[in-house]
């Protein structure tokens, strides 16, 4: 048996879930001295309606744990993880990547972890890109399932899954037809059906005073019983037709209700138990007459090995099943182990020929025959064969690791040298496109409207400038000069100074009032707008400003990248009915026209850059605001 190892477990269903195989090979390296990290099912299609208490439970699960991880037994430890349920989604899985290897790199570091044994059963694309981003010692990949028959979602898992094959240092199946299909991609593939955990079985079957459990109890005999969940792949009208013909018999299904099964409800001789703890799965078992396989025949089960196979011969009990390609086979091998049957009128003939078997020495033979066969096919077997291939496939790589380190290392000095030249390109590309080329100003173009002035009633000087400084300043010390000489060419006879900036709008407004003054412009000829604090008020009080004084025409003096959103603004204001005589063609947008921020030899091309996206952050923030 494996021992000593660390190992990381993508399982396909949930800790919790109906217990299955990914439960059993878990617990039982972890009970041989493994620690197991278990992660549950992060999915192959998106959720529904139908998933809704497995939600619940997952967040219910991850809430109880730390960071989403708990143990439930000596070295064995679960992840539930809490992602975005979209798993073919790029996006989506970039997002779940970052947050599963968070936790899973911080697993490793605090519990030690070194190189781990990673062992998946979900061959999804966000398992894929998790797994490649791990340093893991081997990669096993157990295809239990048919994954692109098994749903219409999961069907677009099929690229990905021959991937993982392909990955996998080893790949275990559980059907003849997933051997070879995998075969095709991978040459070291080995068959190990799921099977039982014999001895809780084996003691139940001994246990000649094992009383029937409470719901159990007052079925009558003979009992034919289904453990497992009641899903899809059963065959309802079989089962149906089965019962119908068989009123002397109790049909007694244990096993979550996974599809409607209403048809079969209503039959008086059908019995649903529910689903039950799997420890408790062989007391049922021990009062069952005979055990019951009824799969419906499709391209899915013909890749299933069904577990219960196992479960119903550790109880010696005979089994009836549909013809499915893995009971088929088993047949094939181990005859006269099951009847297998192709219609529900073959199957109740098997019955009733099963249960009217005297008790004699044949019978105790074939009793003993069907238990010795589980006890060979039980998991302490099947997980002892798997050790064995799993240490001859590390010492393999191990041996390899050692023969090739002079080839790894050219390898990876090459893809350094790579990276940093490649590194050193991006550098010169984006240090050239910013200070040789005229990369900057052709980013903001679209953002300029330069509109030749004109005879107005009024010059509106907007300060602030933070998207150009991050601090007012030079900027608007250059608007209020320009707007000073504007006054003297005649353009209007008065002026307005308005700032944008909030923490220091009154002194920003005051500051350019005294350039204006000094500028020579008549204290009797400037107005102040002291209330706005950014760019959409400046141009909304503005606007009251000369609704109030009855001018209807304007020169505004603006930033060159600012004059975009300053235009957008107007027009979203101007278009409203109770709008005053302003009109859009009797705004004149005039820009610094050499401002000294914006200079191309001697500012900073990154500070200008900066200026310019922040310009195009603040046109997107004002459109979802509704002020464009």
């Amino acid at each position: 048996m494996l021992t000593n190892e660390d190992i990381i477990c993508f399982s396909s269903i949930d800790w919790d879930f109906n217990w299955q195989g990914h439960q059993e090979v878990m617990r039982t390296l972890a009970a041989a001295g493994n620690k197991v990290l278990f992660v549950e099912n992060t999915g192959v299609r998106r959720p529904s309606l139908r998933d809704y208490e497995r939600l619940v439970s997952r967040v219910r699960n991850w809430w109880s744990g730390y960071k989403g991880i708990r143990q439930v037994e000596k070295n064995l430890f679960v992840f539930s993880p809490i992602i975005l349920p979209f798993p073919y989604s790029r996006p989506a899985r970039w997002l779940n990547r970052l947050l599963i290897l968070r936790v899973l790199k911080s697993w490793c570091r605090s519990a030690r972890f070194s190189s781990p044994i990673v062992w998946t059963f979900l061959p999804s694309p966000l398992t894929l890109e998790v797994i490649e981003k791990l340093p893991l010692k081997l990669l096993i990949y157990y295809c239990i399932d048919s994954f692109e028959h098994s749903s219409a979602g999961a069907a677009r898992i099929r690229e990905h899954e021959k991937r993982m094959v392909s990955r996998a240092d080893l790949v275990f199946v559980t059907s003849e037809l997933l051997r070879r299909h995998c075969l095709k991609y991978n040459q070291a593939v080995y068959k190990f059906p799921f099977t039982v955990n014999f001895e809780p079985f084996d003691r139940a079957r001994n246990d000649r005073d094992l009383p029937a459990p409470g719901d159990l109890a007052p079925v009558k005999k003979p009992c034919i019983g289904y453990v497992g969940g009641l899903h899809r792949w059963l065959d309802q009208s079989l089962l149906v037709e089965l019962a119908a013909g068989l009123p002397e018999c109790s049909f007694v299904f244990v096993g979550p209700l996974q599809e409607p099964m209403q048809s079969l409800q209503q039959l008086p001789n059908v019995h649903l138990l529910g689903g039950k703890p799997h420890e408790q799965l062989p007391v049922y078992l021990r009062h069952f007459d005979l055990g019951l396989i009824p799969y419906r025949k499709t391209d899915y089960t013909d890749n299933v090995y069904p577990t219960k196979l196992n479960e119903y011969l550790a109880m010696g009990l005979p089994v009836v099943s549909t013809a499915i390609n893995e009971i088929v086979e088993f047949d094939r091998e181990h005859p006269g182990m099951v009847d297998v049957c192709r219609t529900a009128r073959e199957m109740a003939e098997a019955i009733r020929r099963r249960l009217s078997e005297p008790g004699d020495a044949a019978a105790e033979e074939a009793v003993r025959k069907r238990v010795e066969l589980a006890r060979l096919n039980s998991w302490s077997f099947r997980i002892e064969q798997m050790s064995g291939l799993i240490r001859e496939k590390i010492s393999e790589l191990r041996s390899m690791a050692e023969a090739g380190w002079r080839r790894r290392l050219a390898e990876t000095l090459r893809v350094s040298r790579k990276r940093i030249l490649t590194l050193a390109a991006a550098v010169l590309l984006v240090y050239g496109g910013l200070y040789w080329t005229p990369l900057i100003y052709l980013i903001g173009r679209p953002l300029i409207i330069e509109e030749a002035p004109a005879k107005a009633s009024l010059i509106l000087v907007f300060g602030g400038g933070l998207g150009e400084t991050g601090r007012p300043g030079t900027s608007t010390i250059e608007r209020a000069r320009f707007a000073a000489d504007l006054y003297h060419r005649g353009i209007a006879p008065k002026v307005v100074f308005s700032s944008g900036f909030q923490q220091y709008s009154n002194m920003d407004v005051e500051d350019m009032r005294k350039i204006g003054l000094a500028e020579g412009v008549s204290p009797e000829d400037i107005l102040l707008e002291m209330k706005a604090a950014n760019n959409y008020e400046n141009v909304v009080n503005s606007l009251e400003l000369m609704d109030g004084h009855g001018f209807s025409s304007a020169v505004v003096v603006t930033s060159l990248y600012n004059t975009l959103r300053t235009d957008l603004i107007f027009r979203r204001q101007l278009e409203r009915p109770s709008q005053g005589v302003v009109k859009r063609d009797s705004l004149y947008l005039v820009p610094v026209e050499t401002p000294i921020f914006f200079n191309r030899m001697e500012s900073s091309r990154l500070a200008q850059l900066r200026a310019i996206l922040h310009e195009y952050a603040a046109i997107v923030y004002y459109w979802w605001q509704g002020w464009l």
